[in-house]
């Protein structure tokens, strides 16, 4: 909304109204209909959007439609853009930069990003990302994929079936009410434990563990929710990594499968629908954890291909030569200083590959690691010159 510049005869002065001057013969401002109607829709807009209904005889009906939609969702504490509310990352499943299945049947560990599948005794699963059709109806807002858990041995003398997710700092939620929300379902009914673990570090407390809920699950998409009281940490002493853990304690030593999907974690007594982030925003949060140079589409080994790899240094030395001090800069500052783990492209070994020669280097080694970035050190190939591009692949590992 503006000033009626562009009305011609509307006398405007400096693109302001003026009053009329009788005694200097100079009229006052004209305030063309157009100009008018338009006000009153704009301030007519703003009643309408916050629920009122306009009435002539009341004159303080803009502020409080001012009031109402600048009002907090009733849900939560504080408007969901001014803070993020969902204590965990990735809890929409999309980013799985270690591939979207886990290596081998009894290799668990970090699959999805950030969480990770833990099982023991003989027990063989599968770990995969799935995808919801699009449009479907089951589980709101849309998602596009969700975790699954699918136990193709049962195993015997099983203590732990787990999916978690530690969350930095063991200061996170302490003392406060929180609230727990996620989707799932199974092959068949069955029970699924969530705890909350608050673990002091090396040379801290010992953990203290507290039982969530017992949810029963069934073979239907269905939204769980609990509230619960995180236990103060008053007088424990934190060592080094603390972290809270939020964990899903599945059936031991059965035949099952389990999806789990929207997994959100908040401060406050009331369960809120899922913050969905920007996927950018998702994997920048995930990054601080772990990074890898492979392509997105690409699974973390050696000999993955030179196609998909980029020519990372120079070479600089003669052939056969040290070559050292060959930095990489990461896309995001890690948690703590990450391992670095080296691929050679086209074989099965940690070497720089010479995509010029088509030959491996030797006694290639990680140096200077820091938080922010880490340099490679080689000798080049017997088959090299100057000028040759080298290739590396790399994972940088911060996870808690």
């Amino acid at each position: 909304m503006d000033y009626p510049k562009s009305v011609p005869g509307s006398g405007l002065e400096n693109g302001k109204f003026v009053d009329e001057d009788p005694i200097a013969g100079k009229p006052g401002s004209l305030i063309p209909a157009i100009w008018g109607n338009s006000v009153t829709e704009e301030i007519l807009s703003a009643i309408t959007a916050a629920g009122l209904t306009p009435d002539e005889a009341q004159t303080n009906q803009l502020a409080q439609a001012i009031r109402l939609l600048s009002k907090p969702d009733p849900l939560q504490q504080f408007p969901v853009q001014v803070y993020r509310k969902n204590l965990l990352i990735n809890g929409g499943f999309d980013i799985w930069q270690r591939g979207t299945t886990n290596p081998g049947p009894n290799i668990g560990g970090y699959v999805a990003d950030r969480f990770r599948c833990d099982w023991n005794s003989n027990a063989a699963v599968a770990i995969s990302r799935q995808s919801f059709v699009p449009g479907q109806t089951e589980v709101a807002g849309e998602p596009a994929y969700f975790l699954r858990w699918q136990q193709t041995t049962a195993g015997v003398g099983a203590t732990e079936h787990k999916i978690s997710q530690a969350i930095e700092s063991v200061r996170s939620l302490a003392g406060k009410t929180a609230t727990v929300t996620f989707w799932a379902r199974s092959d068949a009914p069955r029970a699924l434990q969530v705890t909350a673990g608050q673990y002091f570090g090396v040379s801290g407390s010992e953990p203290v563990v507290k039982v969530v809920d017992v949810f029963q699950l069934n073979t239907a998409w269905t939204k769980y929710s609990a509230t619960f009281q995180v236990p103060v940490i008053a007088g424990k002493m934190l060592g080094v990594n603390n972290f809270l853990r939020l964990a899903f304690d599945l059936p031991l030593n059965v035949l099952q499968t389990v999806d789990l999907a929207q997994v959100q974690l908040e401060e406050g007594p009331v369960s809120t629908p899922f913050e969905y982030r920007p996927p950018a925003e998702e994997l920048m949060l995930c990054l601080r954890y772990f990074e890898k140079s492979f392509a997105n589409s690409s699974v973390v080994r050696a000999n993955n291909g030179v196609g998909t790899c980029i020519v990372s240094f120079t070479q600089s030395a003669a052939a056969a030569s040290p070559q050292y001090g060959m930095v990489v800069y990461m896309q995001v500052q890690k948690r703590v200083q990450p391992t670095v783990v080296l691929y050679c492209p086209a074989n099965a070994s940690n070497q720089i590959w010479n995509y010029s020669a088509g030959a491996v280097c030797t006694g290639t080694t990680v140096q200077s690691t820091t938080e922010r970035s880490f340099a490679i050190g080689t000798v080049t190939s017997p088959s090299s010159a100057p000028g040759n591009g080298l290739q590396i692949e790399w994972t940088a590992d911060a996870e808690i």
